[in-house]
């Protein structure tokens, strides 16, 4: 089941490869055209984080697979690599040395390595809820659990640090907020949750007191059981959050980086590329807009101006 699942993610960020990639002007490149502007190891980054639940050796041969593909796709005579990062210390090294053509990561990571390296946000995914993702705080309506103060002493359920490390931030600025720095005092246990549809039915049926899942994942077991909308509140909700995000590194050739902009930017237009979407209900992808960083920034900038705060009070 996990390998299948890294399969359909691999064949989805493989495919906007595989388009026709195009000038600046929209016409394409092919063969000996995009020879010249093509690395002799054209190598594709990914953080571990977007794939955390994925077995690393399964990522590993898929993403293989996948870019050994597209260079038969686009006739170049260049080497291929996929490299998956375990922690941000090498994907960072690896930045800096310029061995990386394309990097996916998640958008809290970016912002941490932005002023150490050169990276140009590129490219995002969009769905339905926006381009950004919104984590709500949610208990029965039957607890008495009105507030974040009112789960003090309760069990609490967070999504794993590895894969929405965000949410966690933002637990701990609704914490913070209360006047409550560490966690682990404040609630009688925290655990993680494998998943937001686990967390909700552990709300759901009592096993927890409150959970902070994802917005869309919300909805969507709302829809499937309108029992949970009618039992369930929200206590609390983010702002807009990005997930992540594709960047290409500032010293990639210009035509490149054009190139396979162009051909994420136009997957959904084929037949291939829409059922792709469908699989991880995306709609398309959208070209990066700075603001999309703004929820992210503002809640780190909250985060520590609070553990100031706190600090100065002891």
């Amino acid at each position: 089941m996990r390998s299948a699942r890294l399969l359909r993610y691999s064949i989805m960020l493989g495919a906007f490869l595989l388009l026709p990639t195009a000038t600046l002007g929209g016409a394409p490149i092919i063969g000996t055209e995009l020879q010249d502007v093509v690395p002799k190891v054209l190598r594709v980054g990914f953080s571990t984080r977007i794939l955390s639940d994925i077995d690393p050796r399964d990522a590993q041969v898929a993403m293989e697979l996948w870019t050994k593909e597209l260079g038969r796709s686009m006739g170049i005579n260049t080497e291929l690599q996929t490299v998956i990062f375990r922690n941000t210390a090498g994907l960072l090294e690896a930045v800096k040395k310029g061995e990386l053509t394309v990097v996916s990561l998640p958008a809290i990571e970016y912002l941490k390595i932005r002023d150490e390296v050169g990276l140009a946000p590129s490219i995002v995914s969009t769905n339905n809820a926006g381009t950004a993702r919104q984590f709500v705080l949610i208990t029965r309506r039957d607890s008495g659990i009105r507030t974040v103060a009112d789960l003090q002493g309760r069990l609490f359920l967070l999504p794993s640090p590895t894969k929405q490390e965000v949410s966690h931030v933002w637990l701990d600025v609704l914490l913070m907020k209360e006047g409550k720095r560490d966690r682990s005092s404040f609630f009688r246990q925290v655990k993680e949750a494998p998943s937001a549809s686990q967390a909700i039915m552990a709300v759901f049926f009592g096993h927890a007191n409150g959970a902070i899942v994802n917005r869309g994942a919300l909805e969507a077991s709302k829809t499937l059981n309108p029992q949970i909308g009618s039992q369930l509140s929200v206590v609390a909700e983010s702002k807009p959050l990005l997930g992540d995000i594709t960047c290409i590194p500032i010293t990639v050739n210009e035509k490149l980086k054009r190139s396979i902009e162009y051909a994420a930017l136009h997957l959904h237009e084929s037949t291939v590329g829409r059922q792709i979407f469908t699989l991880f209900h995306i709609d398309r992808t959208i070209s990066f807009q700075p603001y999309y960083l703004d929820g992210i920034s503002e809640l780190l900038r909250e985060r520590n101006r609070l553990l100031a705060k706190l600090t100065r009070k002891r």
